[in-house]
């Protein structure tokens, strides 16, 4: 039963709808994993350049108070290099060049101090100034890298207070006084050079304070505009930084006790983070309409093939056995599908046109045998009748040939569709013998048949017409030599039957065309006899596939019948 095409159609909607959704949920997971997936990226990002900000600070801070308290402890080392240090405060550079070398002599020990600040500026470059004061003179020396040599001033105006300076007490080891202060200036462009590569474009700002709370750093991203600079900086100062909202701020505290304050703009992480996933987004949104389109297309595209398919189905089985299912050019399933169900149309067409045609055909058979029963049973008894009285008058062969032409005549209103190849034989025997008896110097003719083939069923009267073509179209009683031979053997499951006769010879010509004429079921010919194509088309039906059929002429000029099939009982 053909499916209602309006079914049809909501089946269709109702899948499209299943796929639509299930397509549309694998989308969206897959695009939530990459979204996670990148949140959770940017989040790891900003916790590692936390981490390594924090690292580096705590090296560096490290490295620049090693740096301070070595050379701290270098002019604490002795008295000596103390009162070296307060000559140079208090005389010239002449009269201090002079007490320098008068103390090598005598102590075997050089110091001269522009020497030692020229070699300190020389071996770290990462140094930008430093400053000594001593606790008991007015005047403050400060060194640059452009004057490594220094130089005593009083106006404590000049010295400038770099972010990144570090104060270092001079403590006297003897009398643990404090005897003076260095205080040094390290560059930071290096260091914000590395947090620059550092941070990419995250909005972070930086911090340090020293214990004592000074602030002596501060770096800030690239993200990070002037006004919210300056906006950052000022609360900072004021210590309000907690008070800010939509600030994240962390602490840090050093190993050296220094402080590491770092401060993000949730807002601005937010809308960075926003602009990651954005285009993950929009691929996957772009992504789902795309194939929710495709699929949407390609589900109409067959909805309507498979419409056009049912369609002439429902016409076929309504009896219009000419229509055929227009086949799509393009080399798809449903253009496979449509060649078989076409190929099927034309093989249940034949078939049914030959059951047609087969069905009048034993009708008109019937009629005809019916016509020619008369009483079967009053002549058979009649002939029986008259072969007793040969008998009597001491005729045996016209007792044979009445017994035979009963024996036509008995099989004759027998109306069963099977037979065997034993009684096929038989029949076809008794059938050749009338026509001995009638002419017995003009006909030979011989019937072999291979042991255990005797048994096999077969449809009734598929030999006799082939002789009777013999009898009707080729036979020449004129000549004493006629002769027809039939055959059957059986190679493993297979059984051959050979017809052959030396009638009539056909030409070369006409054997092409009776085989095809045999085998075109759309030209069977409505004629009263039984021929060969009836004899073909019913052993065809019979045993399928397996049966082949085919005339030809023999080498020794005689017109030769094969019949093929296997044994389907065997």
């Amino acid at each position: 039963m053909i499916r209602p095409k309006k079914h049809m159609k909501s089946s269709f909607i109702w899948l499209i709808n299943l796929y639509t959704v299930i397509l549309t949920m694998t989308v969206l997971l897959v695009t939530t994993f990459f979204v996670w997936s990148s949140i959770k990226n940017y989040n790891a990002e900003l916790n590692q350049v936390e981490t390594t900000i924090t690292t580096e600070m705590a090296s560096d801070v490290s490295r620049s108070l090693q740096i301070s308290q070595q050379f701290a402890n270098q002019l604490v080392a002795n008295s000596e290099t103390l009162a070296n240090l307060n000559e140079y405060f208090t005389k010239s550079l002449t009269e201090y060049s002079d007490y320098a070398t008068d103390q090598t002599i005598s102590s075997g020990h050089y110091f001269f101090w522009p020497n030692e600040t020229r070699l300190f500026l020389m071996n770290h470059p990462q140094v930008a100034r430093f400053s000594l004061r001593l606790a008991n003179q007015k005047k403050t020396f400060m060194a640059t890298q452009d004057r490594p040599g220094g130089t005593l001033i009083f106006d404590r105006s000049e010295q400038r207070q770099d972010p990144f300076a570090i104060t270092t007490p001079l403590i006297n080891p003897y009398t643990l006084n404090v005897d003076g202060t260095l205080n040094i200036t390290f560059r930071v462009q290096n260091f914000k050079h590395q947090l620059s590569q550092i941070d990419a474009a995250i909005p972070i700002q930086l911090f340090m304070r020293t214990p004592q709370g000074k602030l002596i750093f501060y770096y800030s991203g690239k993200g990070v505009m002037n006004k919210e600079k300056q906006k950052i900086v000022q609360a900072m100062a004021n210590n309000r930084i907690d008070q800010l909202t939509g600030y994240q701020v962390q602490r840090k505290i050093l190993p050296s006790g220094y402080t590491a304050v770092m401060i993000v703009n949730q807002i601005k992480a937010r809308q960075m983070m926003f602009s990651r996933t954005l285009p993950i987004v929009v691929s996957g949104l772009i992504l789902l309409i795309g194939l929710s389109s495709g699929l949407r297309l390609l589900f109409r595209r067959y909805q309507q093939q498979l419409e056009m398919i049912v369609e002439t189905v429902s016409h076929f089985s309504a009896g219009n056995l000419a229509t055929r299912v227009t086949v799509i050019p393009k080399q798809t399933d449903l253009k496979t599908l449509a060649d078989g169900i076409n190929q099927m149309f034309e093989e249940i067409h034949e078939y049914v046109y030959t059951i047609y045609q087969l069905k009048i055909s034993n009708q008109e058979a019937n009629i005809r045998a019916l016509q020619a029963q008369i009483n079967p049973h009053f002549m058979s008894n009649t002939l029986e009748y008259i072969r007793m009285a040969a008998i009597d008058a001491n005729q045996p062969e016209l007792a044979k040939v009445v017994y035979s032409f009963a024996a036509l005549l008995k099989n004759n209103t027998d109306f069963s569709a099977q037979s065997t190849l034993k009684k096929e034989l038989s029949f076809v025997d008794k059938y050749i013998y009338l026509y001995q008896v009638r002419f017995p110097d003009r006909l030979a003719y011989q019937i072999k048949m291979d042991t255990g083939v005797g048994a096999i069923k077969v449809p009734k009267f598929m030999i006799q017409p082939i002789v009777e073509n013999y009898f009707v179209h080729g036979v020449d009683f004129t000549r004493n030599n006629n002769a027809l031979s039939i055959k059957v053997h059986q190679a493993d499951q297979q059984i051959t039957i050979e017809i052959i006769n030396n009638g009539h010879l056909l030409t070369e010509g006409q054997v092409v065309q009776i085989n095809q004429k045999m085998r075109d079921t759309n030209s069977i010919e409505k004629r009263s006899s039984i021929g060969l194509q009836n004899v073909y088309l019913r052993m065809r039906a019979y045993f399928g596939d397996s049966f082949d059929m085919v005339i030809s002429v023999t080498d020794t000029n005689c017109v030769q019948v094969t019949m093929h099939f296997i044994n389907v009982e065997g």
